[in-house]
């Protein structure tokens, strides 16, 4: 309870340069989403559904290309914004987002494996994938600060978290599922998919990444230390 308490502390101490941080991504999956959502394709014949897709996916492929670069810096540059909020530096929040940008690569396939080993995982009755996200999240703090593979990243962050697999579990499926909550009730009670439901959702789903995503780097910081002090 009290690393789930420090963690919205945490963001909420630093809402304004958290969401400056998230804004690019943020706006880009709102945008992905509206465009997807103005394709009336229900209640459309074949030819004219194929027509619709047809001229919006140039827009799609641009936005589609331009959301995954930046959503896979943000997972590498949140760390960076972390430590730097932390120690009281001065790093911009788009100065840790270009850091995550120059670790593209790695942090894309260890993002791949991560999102196949939890996406099976929630395959397996949900559960087990809260569990394999929570064990295997803390991949990009490795490739950021250690400069570790993808899947050397993937293994530390497995080694690492061991000791606190059970706490850890916890803590991850209470962020991931107050984000699913969230987002079923507000599919229920706006179901037109209006661009404010595209943006309430999205914001809550950062809202509880955050947190979440601080969780680990506060894991893994805090073993750091320890383990340089013993």
């Amino acid at each position: 309870m009290q690393q789930f308490l420090s963690s919205i502390n945490f963001c909420l101490s630093n809402i304004g340069y958290l969401f400056i941080l998230c804004v690019p991504v943020i706006t880009l999956e709102v945008a992905l989403a509206s465009l997807i959502g103005s394709i009336d394709i229900q209640t459309s014949s074949d030819s004219a559904a194929l027509e619709a897709i047809g001229e919006i996916s140039f827009q799609f492929s641009i936005l589609l290309i331009a959301s995954i670069i930046l959503s896979v810096a943000l997972s590498g540059g949140c760390m960076v914004a972390f430590r730097s909020l932390s120690n009281g530096n001065s790093i911009t929040p788009y100065q840790a987002l270009f850091a995550g940008l120059k670790k593209f690569f790695p942090l894309l396939w260890a993002n791949i494996m991560h999102s196949i080993a939890y996406g099976l995982g929630f395959l397996m009755l949900i559960l087990p994938g809260f569990y394999l996200y929570g064990r295997l999240g803390l991949f990009p703090l490795f490739i950021m600060f250690e400069e570790k593979g993808a899947m050397d990243s993937l293994g530390e962050s497995w080694n690492l978290t061991e000791e606190f697999a059970t706490k850890l579990f916890l803590l991850t499926t209470t962020f991931m599922s107050i984000q699913l909550i969230f987002g079923l009730l507000g599919g229920t009670i706006i179901a037109d998919g209006s661009l404010w439901f595209l943006v309430i959702t999205t914001l809550i789903k950062y809202a509880t990444l955050m947190p979440l995503f601080y969780l680990f780097f506060s894991l893994y910081k805090s073993v750091k230390q320890s383990q340089q002090t013993g």
